[in-house]
């Protein structure tokens, strides 16, 4: 379960009770994975927009889907 906020969205993992709040630009690479993009692409999109190192995004958003995955709060397509 998840609910938009003005600072990104939270995640709750009903099983547990647990929750996760992630900021805009995790909100943003959660939407678009979920939406069907790979993670190299929003890696490429966010490293351009925001004039940063490609490989270093694309580490964020493993990281990221590492935790989410830990957390069962989300599951592997």
């Amino acid at each position: 379960m998840s609910t938009s906020t003005e600072d990104g969205t939270v995640l709750l993992n009903k099983r547990t009770g647990h929750y996760w709040q992630v900021n805009l630009t995790g909100a943003h690479i959660l939407d678009r994975l979920l939406a069907g993009d790979t993670a190299d692409d929003i890696a490429t999109d966010i490293a351009a927009h925001y004039d940063i190192d490609t490989t270093h995004v694309r580490a964020d958003i493993t990281a990221l889907t590492d935790n989410l995955l830990g957390a069962r709060l989300v599951e592997p397509a």
